[in-house]
């Protein structure tokens, strides 16, 4: 229910920086650890974390459990769908347009992402690399270890690094002016020396895993100065936080590879990094699957393909971007059904569920059942959950809607073969709710035990046996 429903991080720390796998494997539950395992639980052999669990473990089997787990193909991509994408945007190069060889290895990367993220690689690539699309480092004063745990630190705010390595690594994020991860390296460095002088037996740590702190929003809000850096000077939106609105940084788009044109006029200039990664829709488009490609213009950059789009807006297609960059973006009232319909089209889940949050603030009597319908038909599970909870809070008045009992007719008419006993879905729902989440004490059953008679009775009323 936590970790499927309510989608609780089950990485979470406690303040004595134990997470849910570690007591899981402390007190012996090892159905509980397979489950945490299958679903994203971090546990990497010869880490802080994999150490400490197998040093906790209250029986070999769960040892035996942690030794076995491979963490690299069990994590889901379900869950986490933005850490993946960050993850597979660096692993696997797609539409990279620099390509940097460090000891004979070759790194196709990314110039908007490391711009973005260091300060160091946009002065470079405006600067001395200014044109160019291979860049070989072979009188580095770092290792091919080092420059990897910097450059996947830069796409996906996480990375491991060897014992061995660390004052390398350190050196590098210095001169990349990364003092943040420098900080990380330090804090974590300095919990495992805590940890292993506690212990009497030796431990066999000998790599660092870096994580982002749980308040940690620096590489969503890097890329979404990208975003921002991608929409017409004449729409740019003020930044909270920021000094200065970006409409008076119009240099800062400077390694855009896509333009498209939205209510025929405006000029957005995107990376195919992330349109094309983010969202299958966009990557088939831009293919010329779909016969929208416009040939290039005087104004545009020769480079540059450009995609006119015909039926997103303009005020649907900002927050879409902002969504596809950072992960996150302000949905109004009056945009979210059009855009709810957008990111079903788009196979994007993550700006559904910002969509089913949305509507999730507008429930009243008036509108509860119109986006209970909509939960359903989007298979929002979370909104659905939240509609049910607030008619069992306000059943006296919903019961008395011709809405309402419309709703009820069509849930029993879709049950196949319903038998005169068969329960309706929507009233199954309610009951489950008053049953288990209405029944702490004395006055809260008798208030649950009026609640099942007032559906009762207002099934007896309808015709319906249930």
């Amino acid at each position: 229910y936590l970790v499927e429903h309510k989608e609780v991080e089950l990485n979470i720390r406690d303040r004595w920086d134990s997470t849910p796998l570690y007591y899981a494997c402390l007190c012996g539950h090892l159905e509980i650890a397979q489950y945490l395992l299958d679903n994203g639980a971090r546990c990497e052999a010869n880490t802080f974390d994999g150490e400490r669990c197998r040093y906790g473990a209250l029986n070999d089997t769960i040892r035996t459990l942690l030794k076995n787990y491979n963490v690299l193909t069990a994590r889901t991509v379900k869950r986490n769908t933005y850490d993946e994408f960050l993850r597979k945007l660096y692993e696997q190069g797609l539409y990279s347009d620099v390509t940097f060889v460090v000891d004979e290895r070759i790194f196709p990367l990314h110039r908007c992402v490391l711009a973005a993220r260091s300060s160091f690689f946009h002065e470079a690539f405006e600067g001395r690399w200014h044109g160019k699309r291979n860049i070989n480092l072979t009188k580095a004063k770092f290792n091919v270890d080092s420059f990897e745990s910097v450059v996947r630190y830069l796409y996906t705010n996480c990375c491991e690094i060897s014992l061995d390595n660390i004052d390398t690594v350190k050196a590098l994020a210095r001169s990349c002016r990364l003092p943040h991860l420098i900080d990380l390296i330090e804090r974590k460095k300095h919990e495992i020396d805590q940890w292993q002088a506690s212990k009497t037996a030796s431990s066999n740590i000998y790599r660092l895993v870096l994580e982002p702190d749980e308040d940690d929003d620096s590489i969503r809000l890097d890329f979404r100065m990208l975003a921002e850096q991608a929409i017409p000077l004449e729409l740019r939106q003020w930044i909270a936080g920021s000094e200065m609105p970006f409409i008076d940084q119009p240099h800062l788009d400077t390694f855009s590879d896509l333009i498209f044109i939205v209510d025929e006029c405006y000029y957005f200039h995107v990376h195919q990094a992330f349109i094309c990664t983010r969202t299958e829709y966009f990557s088939a488009l831009i293919k010329n699957h779909f016969n929208e490609m416009l040939p290039n213009t005087k104004q545009q950059n020769d480079t540059k393909s450009t995609v006119m789009l015909k039926h997103i807006h303009k005020e649907h297609f900002i927050p879409l971007l902002y969504y596809i960059y950072s992960d996150e973006c302000e949905i109004s009232n009056d945009c979210v059904d059009d855009l709810l319909v957008i990111a079903d089209e788009l196979f994007l889940p993550g700006l559904k569920r910002l969509c089913g949050n949305t509507y999730s603030k507008l429930l009243s009597n008036e509108t509860i059942i119109s986006i209970l319908r909509l939960a359903r038909l989007f298979q929002l599970v979370k909104l659905e959950n939240q509609c049910i909870r607030f008619i069992s809070d306000n059943l006296e008045e919903v019961l008395q809607q011709d809405e309402f009992k419309k709703f009820v007719l069509e849930d029993a008419a879709s049950v196949v073969d319903r038998q005169e006993t068969d329960t309706v879905p929507i009233i199954d729902d309610l009951r489950f709710y008053l049953a288990e989440f209405s029944t702490v004490n004395r006055s809260d059953i008798d208030e649950t035990l009026e609640k099942m008679k007032l559906l009762d009775d207002f099934l007896d009323n309808i015709g319906v046996n249930a």
